[in-house]
């Protein structure tokens, strides 16, 4: 076989990963159009600023300068910055929503694949074609495929999801080395750049499978240890920024919290008897990971045992059968904040039910009923990657049509018209605008500040507060080196300026600073004396020495870091070339 051959042979999940995903894009290819989901213009907003300062080499980590106009606000620099910045770039280079749609659709799909080829790796798995097989499965999977559904960071985290059961696996089966603790870090702390929420599952993954460890592994418990403690040093070095994020955030300043979901009613929590609207989907994972677990628990490895029990618990657990779910978030309120509802639970469960049964492909067993049995579940996977594809085409075929993805797409909900529909989709095409961005909006209030300790919500207010005003006609704003300007016309009197107001928003009213008042209500915003005529407002932002040591400390970390790689990455190349 030539070295081709064997390439062909072992990486054509990837060609099959872009063959189906190719056929389910083909009506959005059609229809050229961008599906705008439940969270897309909330992301969209951020991407488009990251764009901007990129472009303009005007750069403001806290307090974002284009996007949702050019309100102020602080969001990239505690949600995702790194890669916010990433996307950025991409979307730049794009030009347009509609092709970095497309290709990160596409980007999604490679890289779900990969990392969960990762994780089979450490969980030293052999057979070749369940391993690429699930690699495909997982590739559209509905934790992945919902960054086409609604723009979902939880699609991203789920593509990293393998790579730390990979890390956890590795705990228990490699015992001389348990933890490479650099590889640990550098994945965490892409982890924490990309959802905390996903970083608050890798944690109690990682704990679980370090316990097991711990426990079988008393030779390695100080190397195991040791490293595990490095590698939570590098993670929290190279995610110093997200901590200087979260001063500016929340020290200092009331915030309005994300939406709460009502668990009395079964918000945001997993019902196994739910099999309409795609939930059948993750049905199908708790059936094959109980029936791998029921019939060839014995034949599984320790790792396996685990990664096979931890998920089916998982499933479980976002249930809610064992647990009080609005009990235990009303207690515990930080939970609202770190999970915000159980069901997220079900990405980690379902990325180790798929590792779990992807290893019955290595077990030497005569003809018989758990051989049939074996062959039944891999025919299980295929049936599963036809009609989940199916699916997906469906779906993409709809939301291509309709653009708008749901009902929560706008707040206030806009009527969905043809002319709308076509009008969204030329704006999405054509090279970037903040038209783009500013058309449509959606009244997402996370992260605003607020004059009252808040326990949710608050979008009827930033829809008075923020959208109105900005878009009114009465305020002009725009866009100079680390600073939002604003002007308007008056004939005295005060007047509520549509920006954000955090502890550390300086203003100067026509060249002189000044600190204002803040007007009434929930969100909090400067209330300014006008001056008769033409007044100028410029807007910066000034954070804490802390804040920007941290920041500064990280960005530091992570050029030593890719320039170590690089360097690393030069010197093998050579020692290959000279042989």
């Amino acid at each position: 076989m030539t070295k081709v051959e064997q390439k062909l042979r072992n990486h054509w999940y990837l060609i099959a990963i872009m063959l189906i995903g190719t056929l389910i894009t083909l009506p959005q290819l059609n229809h050229q159009a961008t599906i705008i989901g439940a969270d897309g213009l909330f992301h969209f907003n951020r991407f488009y600023d990251a764009a901007m300062q990129i472009k303009n080499h005007n750069f403001s980590y806290f307090m974002q300068l284009y996007g949702f106009l050019n309100s102020g606000r602080i969001v990239t620099a505690v949600y995702s910055p790194l890669i916010t910045y990433i996307f950025g770039l991409i979307l730049l280079l794009c030009n347009s929503f509609y092709k970095f749609e497309i290709f990160t659709r596409f980007a999604f799909f490679i890289l779900s694949g990969l990392s969960m080829k990762y994780a089979l790796k450490m969980a030293q798995i052999k057979n070749q074609f369940m391993i690429q097989l699930v690699c495909v499965v997982y590739a559209f999977s509905p934790a992945v495929i919902r960054w086409d559904a609604s723009q979902n960071f939880t699609s991203i985290g789920a593509m990293l999801i393998p790579l730390v059961a990979g890390c956890g696996m590795r705990m228990i089966n490699n015992q001389a080395k348990p933890i490479n603790w650099v590889q640990l870090g550098v994945i965490m702390a892409i982890v924490v750049q990309t959802h905390l929420a996903t970083a608050m599952q890798s944690i109690l993954l990682l704990t679980v499978y370090a316990a097991v460890a711990l426990i079988e592994n008393p030779e390695g418990r100080k190397e195991l240890l040791k490293n595990g403690i490095y590698a939570a040093l590098l993670c929290t070095i190279l995610s110093l920024n997200v901590v200087a994020g979260m001063l500016e955030l929340y020290r200092g300043n009331y915030i309005i919290p994300i939406v709460q979901f009502d668990f009395a009613d079964g918000h945001g929590i997993y019902h196994l008897t739910q099999i309409f609207s795609g939930q059948w989907v993750n049905l199908f994972f708790v059936l094959i990971i109980f029936t791998t677990l029921i019939c060839f628990f014995r034949k599984l490895s320790l790792a396996m045992r685990v990664t096979g029990l931890l998920s089916l618990t998982l499933f479980l657990v976002a249930t809610g059968i064992f647990i009080d779910w609005p009990a235990v978030m009303d207690a515990v309120p930080l939970l609202r904040i770190v999970l915000q509802f159980p069901a997220r639970l079900v990405v980690p469960a379902a990325v180790l039910s798929l590792i779990t049964v992807a290893s019955i492909g290595d077990f030497p067993m005569a003809m018989g009923f758990l051989k049939l049995l074996r062959y039944g579940l891999a025919c299980l996977l295929i049936f599963f990657l036809l009609v989940n594809m199916r699916s997906n085409f469906r779906y993409n075929r709809s939301a291509s049509s309709n653009v708008l993805e749901s009902e929560r797409t706008t707040i206030p909900r806009v009527k969905q018209t043809s002319a709308l529909v076509e009008h969204v989709t030329m704006l999405m095409k054509r090279p970037l605008n903040h038209e783009d961005i500013e058309y449509l909006t959606k009244s997402t209030s996370d992260y605003m500040p607020s004059n009252q300790l808040m326990d949710n919500a608050a979008y009827g207010e930033y829809q008075n507060k923020i959208i109105l005003p900005s878009k009114s006609g009465d305020f002009q704003k725009q866009v100079g080196y680390h600073k939002i300007i604003v002007t308007w016309k008056s004939n005295g009197g005060d007047v509520n300026i549509p920006v954000a107001y955090y502890r550390n928003t300086r203003f100067k009213l026509n060249g002189s600073s000044l600190v204002p008042r803040v007007a009434e209500g929930i969100i909090k915003v400067p209330r300014i004396k006008s001056h008769t005529g033409k007044n100028i407002l410029e807007v910066t932002y000034q954070p804490d020495k802390i804040s920007t040591v941290f920041l500064k400390s990280a960005i530091a970390s992570w050029v030593l870091l890719l320039g170590g790689a690089i360097l690393g990455l030069i010197k093998k190349l050579r020692t290959q070339f000279k042989k």
